[in-house]
């Protein structure tokens, strides 16, 4: 039965050529601080589409168009990475140098990066862009954390929601191009119960509503997926594992959409 299901999920994807582009969206100084909390969650998430983005590039996959896709949005996320730090900087003030600290080193850790995504993909630089971009996360987290209050607590966990599904893919994906993780088991086990976790903290907030508690069940249909997949012992191509990704990607932003209207009309307690 199991095996019957997973060629009905990957016979419609055999032929899926349809180009997609991950957008990086620019950021607006005068915006309300909830959107640009939620623009530095999407700093987050999109660091681990564009290292997707270069790992299927060193699988020679030219699925929605990888190479183009990186190429802009290196670009943008440079732009706004900078933007992002001198509007937190300036937000943070003196008294918290440390959260100020965070960013700065973040922005060290992307730049790095930058240099080695903009080089012909290694399975050396994707390890090391990985470890670099985890590192960046924890910074940009910190970096906001003065400013936290529990509805931005909120949008961020949506962010973890976002991010898990494409570090399942990452993972899988370097393993099928034969990088060494050494720890792979013991990551995704981590990663498959913290989605779980911070899903459950969702449909339980009182930002909800019923689009909301709808889309939430729908990314746990979804996740289903990726539960699958790593319990399988079938190899999944990497287009459909790439496509998966981005479908989870575009839900959980519609979550965070309503979460962002709600905390800023103030409906919560």
């Amino acid at each position: 039965m199991k095996n019957l299901l997973l060629k009905v999920l990957l016979i419609p994807f055999l032929f899926f050529t349809v180009s997609h582009a991950f957008e990086i969206d620019k950021f607006d100084p005068e915006a309300s601080l909830t959107e640009n909390f939620s623009t530095n969650c999407l700093q987050m998430t999109q660091s681990q589409q564009m290292l997707k983005a270069y790992v299927m590039i060193g699988l020679n996959s030219n699925f929605q168009d990888p190479q183009g896709n990186l190429k802009r949005a290196i670009v943008a996320y440079d732009t706004r990475a900078h933007q992002m730090r001198n509007y937190f900087h300036t937000l943070l003030g003196e008294k918290n140098k440390e959260a100020k600290a965070a960013f700065d080193e973040a922005m060290r850790l992307w730049l790095e990066s930058k240099t080695l995504l903009e080089q012909t993909p290694t399975k050396e630089n994707a390890l090391k862009i990985r470890k670099n971009f985890q590192q960046m996360i924890t910074k940009l987290l910190e970096g906001t954390q003065p400013l936290a209050t529990p509805d931005l607590e909120l949008i961020s966990l949506t962010g973890k929601l976002c991010r898990k599904p494409v570090e399942i893919t990452i993972d899988y994906l370097m393993r099928i191009w034969e990088v060494p993780l050494p720890n792979y088991d013991q990551r995704i086990g981590s990663i498959i119960k913290n989605y779980y976790t911070n899903l459950s903290i969702l449909a339980a907030n009182e930002l909800n509503n019923e689009e909301s508690l709808a889309l939430l069940e729908r990314a746990k249909r979804q996740f289903l997926f990726f539960k699958m997949m790593y319990n399988s012992k079938s190899k999944f191509i990497p287009n459909l594992l790439s496509k998966k990704a981005d479908d989870n990607f575009k839900i959980i932003r519609k979550i965070k959409m309503i979460y962002k209207k709600e905390a800023e009309k103030g409906t919560a307690k």
